[in-house]
C-alpha cells in the first residue's frame, strides 16, 4: 500500500468499519486524478491489517507513495505490457490458464503447510528464467519496498511479515545495493495528495465493473471465507433457497444431487474441490433442467451481492463531505448499492427539503440521484431513483474546490458551468436547476447572464429553444415558494423578439431546418398556453397569420401555422378550407404540398379521430378533388398518413366510414295506445322519484310542470 495510507490504517480496527470499503487517494489540485484501494472481508490485506491492530503489532505501508505514482503515470511509459507469467505454471500443471491455476492452487488451497516457501521458490525461478522486461514503475516500486524493509530492520524489527503480490516477493530481499536503489529513487516528481476511507460496493469488486484487480464473484469468495469446512453443500443450499423464491423446484433431495454432481465434475477435471463453475453447472443441470437462464436470478443475491460498506463517523474528511453526510442524515436518505425508488410530495416540507438537496447534488455534478420525471404539473410530485456508487465520493471531493457546504459548492459550480459561450439553452437549463435547488445567488447571476445573452442573440432558433424552460419556471416556480416574476419579465422580452424574427426565420430554409422549426414552434405554442398571457397570445397569432399567408414561408411551417390558428379558433373552417385547397392545389409542387399537409396534420392521427370538425375538413377537401387530381395527391397523403400508427389509421378509417355512411331509414310511425303505456310510465316515474305523469293527448304527457 502507498505510504500515505499508513495514518488511516488504525481506523480499520473500528467495529463500525464494515467492508467492502476502500481507501481513496487523490491529488489535491486535481481531485479527478484519484486511485482506489478496495477491501473485502476476505482480502488478505484487510485481514493482515485487522490482525496487526488486534494484536498490537506495528504495521507499515511500503509501496511507492502515490505522490510519486501520480507524477510517474503522467510520463510516457512505452514498455509493452508484461504477459501473465503464471501461465507457465498452469501449463506445467495441466491447466489451460494461469488464473484458474492460481485459484485452485493458491486461493482455494486446503493444505497451507510450507505454502509460502514453495511459492517463493517457484516465482524466484520463474523470474530468473523468463527474464521479462519490467516497467519503470515496477522497478521503482520494488526499489521503494526494499528501502522500507531496510528501514524496518534498522529500527530493530526482526520478525517481519510482508504482504504483497507474489511476483514482487523474490526481489524484496537479496543482493541489491541500497545505493543503487537510492539512486533510482532520487529526484522523483511528486504531487500533493490526500487520502480517506470511503464505502465500496460488492458490484465494484467484480472484474465486470472495470476494476482491473476485480474478481468474478465476490459472493463466492465471501462464502468460502466464512464456510471453510464444507463450502459446497452450504453454497448449493443457498442457491436452492434463492431459486425456490423465484418459483423453481429445488428440494433438499435436489441439493444432495447437485452436491454429488459438482464433486463428480471436480474429480473429472482434476480439481481438488468443486469451484464456482462446477457448482453453477450442477445447479443448472439439477435445479434448472439444463436451462441457463434461471441462473441470472443468482447474480445480485448470491454471486455478486448488494452490500454497501459502512464507514464510522468521525473519520478525517473534507468539510463538504461532512456537510453532505449531515444533509443525508437530516433528510433521512440512506445510501444503498441497489437502485432505490423515491417519491416526493412537494406540498410537504420534508418532500421539498429532499428535492432541494437532490437538485443541489445535480448542480454539483454528484449523480447519486436520477430524476425520472420532469417538473410536476399539477400533481406536485417528483420521482427519483437513488443508487450509491464509489465514484460519488470522488465527485464530492471534486466539488469541494467550490465550497465547504453543499449550497455554496452547488452555487459556484453551477454558475461556473454556465460561464462563457454556452448558449441560451444551457443558461436557461442552469437557471431552471438553480430555482429547483433553491440557490438564490445562482438565480440572480444566471438571470443577468441570460438577459445579456438574449440581448445579443439574433438566432430565433436559440431563443425558441430557451422558451419552454423559461415558461416552466414562470408557471411553476411558486410551487417551491420561489419568485418567478423576474423570469416572467425575461420571457416576455424573449417572446417579443421571437414574434418579430420568426417570419423571416421561417422563410427560405431547408427541409431539415423546417422540421426543427416546426418542433420549436409547437413547443413555443404549448409554452404560451401554459402561461395564459392574452397579450403574448395576440402577438403570436398575428405572427402565425403572417407565416400562414406568406408565400416564402417553408410549407411545413405554413401548414403548422394554419393548424395552430384553427385550434385557437382564430380561423373559421371556411378559411382553413381555402388555405388547404390552395396549398394542395394542382399548381403547387408535390414536395411543397406534402410538407404543408404534414405540418397541418402534425401531432399524430388521433387528432383526426377526436376532432370531428378537422376530420370533416380534410374529408371535404378530398371529396372535392377530381379523379385525376386525387391520383396526383394520393402519394402525398401516403407520405403523411404512413407516419401514423396502425391503430390510428384504423380509427380514422372507421370514423370516415361512419360519417359517410348512408343515413338510417326513418323509423316507421307507431300507433301508440297511451292509455296502455301510462302504467309503465307511472312505474318509471315512481322509481325515479318523480311526480306521477298526466296524459294530456295522444303525443304529450306532463310530469309535474314539464311536458
Amino acid at each position: 500500500m502507498p505510504a500515505e495510507f499508513e495514518p488511516l490504517l488504525e481506523h480499520a480496527g473500528n467495529d463500525a468499519m464494515k467492508p467492502p470499503v476502500a481507501l481513496l487517494i487523490h491529488r489535491t489540485d486535481m481531485p479527478e486524478k484519484s486511485a482506489f484501494y478496495p477491501f473485502a472481508e476476505f482480502s488478505p490485506e484487510w485481514n493482515a491489517i485487522r490482525w496487526a491492530i488486534g494484536n498490537k503489532v506495528p504495521i507499515r505501508c511500503f509501496d511507492l507513495p502515490s505522490a510519486h505514482m501520480f507524477a510517474l503515470r503522467e510520463e510516457d511509459d512505452e514498455s509493452p505490457p508484461r504477459p501473465d507469467a503464471f501461465e507457465w505454471f498452469a501449463k506445467a500443471d495441466g491447466y489451460s490458464d494461469g488464473e484458474r491455476w492460481w485459484n485452485d492452487r493458491v486461493e482455494e488451497r486446503r493444505d497451507p503447510k510450507d505454502f509460502f516457501v514453495a511459492i517463493l521458490e517457484a516465482v524466484t525461478t520463474l523470474r530468473a528464467e523468463l527474464h521479462l522486461t519490467e516497467s519503470r514503475e515496477t522497478l521503482l516500486r520494488e526499489a521503494w519496498m526494499r528501502k522500507c524493509l531496510r528501514t524496518a530492520e534498522k529500527d530493530g524489527f526482526q520478525n517481519i511479515a510482508v504482504v504483497c503480490g507474489a511476483w514482487h516477493a523474490p526481489v524484496i530481499q537479496g543482493d541489491f545495493k541500497a545505493s543503487n536503489d537510492n539512486a533510482l529513487l532520487k529526484g522523483l516528481d511528486k504531487h500533493k495528495v490526500a487520502a480517506t476511507w470511503i464505502p465500496w460496493t460488492d458490484e465494484r469488486l467484480t472484474i465486470a465493473s472495470g476494476y482491473g484487480a476485480g474478481i468474478r464473484s465476490p459472493g463466492w469468495y465471501r462464502h468460502l471465507w466464512r464456510n471453510e469446512a464444507d463450502p459446497v453443500s452450504s453454497w448449493l443450499t443457498r442457491t436452492a433457497r434463492v431459486l425456490r423464491k423465484e418459483g423453481l423446484a429445488a428440494s433438499p433431495a435436489s441439493v444432495i444431487e447437485a452436491v454429488r454432481l459438482s464433486n463428480s465434475l471436480a474429480g473429472m477435471r482434476g480439481r481438488p474441490l468443486p469451484g464456482l463453475d462446477e457448482t453453477l453447472e450442477a445447479a443448472q443441470a439439477v435445479f434448472c433442467q439444463g436451462d441457463a437462464l434461471p441462473l441470472h436470478f443468482l447474480r445480485d443475491k448470491l454471486l455478486v451481492g448488494q452490500r454497501l460498506g459502512e464507514i464510522p463517523e468521525g473519520l478525517p474528511s473534507l468539510p463538504l463531505q461532512q456537510d453532505f453526510e449531515a444533509n443525508q442524515r437530516k433528510h433521512r436518505l440512506k445510501p444503498a448499492a441497489s437502485v432505490t425508488p423515491l417519491e416526493l410530495d412537494l406540498r410537504e416540507e420534508g418532500g421539498r427539503g429532499r428535492s432541494i438537496f437532490l437538485h443541489r447534488l445535480l448542480a454539483m455534478d454528484v449523480h447519486w440521484a436520477t430524476k425520472k420525471e420532469a417538473r410536476s404539473k399539477g400533481t406536485f410530485k417528483e420521482s427519483w431513483s437513488l443508487q450509491w456508487k464509489p465514484q460519488i465520493a470522488v465527485a464530492i471531493i471534486d466539488a469541494a474546490a467550490f465550497g465547504n457546504t453543499v449550497e455554496t459548492a452547488a452555487t459556484k459550480k453551477l454558475v461556473k458551468s454556465t460561464a462563457g459561450e454556452v448558449g441560451l439553452a444551457a443558461i436557461t437549463a442552469g437557471l431552471d436547476l438553480a430555482l429547483l435547488a433553491a440557490l438564490p445567488t445562482a438565480v440572480e447571476q444566471l438571470l443577468l447572464r441570460l438577459d445579456a445573452a438574449g440581448a445579443i442573440s439574433h438566432d430565433v432558433f436559440e431563443l425558441l429553444q430557451a422558451i419552454p424552460a423559461l415558461a416552466r419556471i414562470a408557471r411553476y416556480g411558486d410551487v417551491r415558494s420561489t419568485d418567478a416574476m423576474a423570469v416572467g419579465s425575461l420571457f416576455d422580452r424573449f417572446a417579443s423578439r421571437i414574434h418579430v424574427g420568426l417570419p423571416a426565420a421561417a422563410s427560405g430554409i431547408a427541409d431539415d431546418a423546417g422540421d426543427r422549426l416546426c418542433e420549436l414552434v409547437g413547443n413555443y405554442a404549448a409554452a404560451l398556453t401554459m402561461l395564459e398571457n392574452a397579450s403574448l397570445d395576440a402577438e403570436f397569432y398575428a405572427t402565425l397569420r403572417k407565416m400562414a399567408y406568406w408565400e416564402g414561408t417553408h410549407p411545413k411551417v405554413g401548414g403548422l401555422s394554419v393548424r395552430l390558428l384553427r385550434d385557437a379558433m382564430q380561423l373559421e373552417n371556411e378559411q382553413v378550407a381555402q388555405r388547404l385547397a390552395f396549398a394542395l392545389s394542382s399548381g403547387m409542387p408535390s414536395p411543397s404540398a406534402a410538407a404543408w399537409l404534414e405540418g397541418f396534420l402534425q401531432g399524430g392521427g388521433s387528432l383526426l379521430v377526436h376532432d370531428k370538425n378537422l376530420l370533416d375538413l380534410v374529408d371535404s377537401w378530398l371529396s372535392s378533388l377530381t379523379p385525376e387530381t386525387f391520383q396526383n395527391t394520393l402519394p402525398l397523403l401516403r407520405r403523411t398518413f404512413c407516419r401514423f400508427s396502425s391503430p390510428e389509421r384504423a380509427r380514422i378509417a372507421s370514423s370516415v366510414m361512419q360519417a359517410t355512411g348512408s343515413a338510417p331509414a326513418a323509423a316507421a310511425v307507431i300507433d301508440l295506445d297511451m292509455s296502455r303505456a301510462m302504467p309503465a310510465i307511472a312505474a318509471v316515474a315512481k322509481l325515479l322519484d318523480l311526480p306521477q305523469p298526466v296524459w294530456m293527448n295522444q303525443n304529450v304527457f306532463a310530469v309535474g310542470d314539464c311536458c
